[in-house]
């Protein structure tokens, strides 16, 4: 049994002055509601609820309960609000670390597009050709160019890179008597 459901169950009881109007509230079956107000009373070992055929009333437990069980509910739901608003609106500063030649080519209308549309990011993008400790450094985003070693880290392939190895022929020819000896 979940404790927040079976207190939402009470206290609509409580609200709704019964079961029934309860369950229409919540959109549960009477049943069930009785049953998650049944399990909150087993679990705290005292009754909450007088219940007649007619009428449900509150014990002085269930009075007290009642009055804190809605402070911690409206609690719960602000604080979900309040997150639900960072998912929609995201802020704060997203750091990224980019090789200097994949960032000269592709980052600058990536993280512009990125900022156009969510203007309360900061992007904090540090160009370098090192490998950077992500979470020792405090990165968000890494872009890596090459094989993934095993990690614990999320990674996801951006694009393939072709590698092409290119020389001149007077260096093709020195290279190729440096192996000879």
């Amino acid at each position: 049994m979940d404790r927040i459901d079976a207190m939402r169950a009470f206290v609509s009881v409580v609200i709704e002055g019964s079961f029934s109007n309860a369950a229409t509230a919540m959109q549960l079956s009477p049943q069930l509601v009785s049953k998650y107000v049944s399990k909150l009373e087993e679990r705290l070992d005292i009754r909450l609820l007088n219940r007649t055929t007619r009428k449900v009333s509150l014990t002085e437990a269930g009075t007290h309960y009642f009055e804190h069980a809605q402070q911690v509910l409206l609690s719960i739901d602000d604080m979900e609000s309040k997150l639900g608003g960072f998912q929609q609106n995201p802020k704060g500063t997203l750091r990224i670390s980019a090789p200097v030649s994949f960032a000269l080519k592709h980052m600058a209308k990536l993280v512009t597009d990125f900022q156009t549309r969510y203007p309360s990011v900061n992007v904090d993008l540090q160009l370098n050709d090192r490998k950077v400790d992500i979470v020792e450094e405090g990165f968000d985003v890494a872009l890596r160019i090459g094989q993934l070693k095993s990690s614990s880290l999320i990674a996801k392939q951006v694009a393939p890179v072709r590698v092409i190895l290119c020389a001149s022929p007077c260096l093709s020819r020195e290279i190729w008597r440096a192996q000879q000896t």
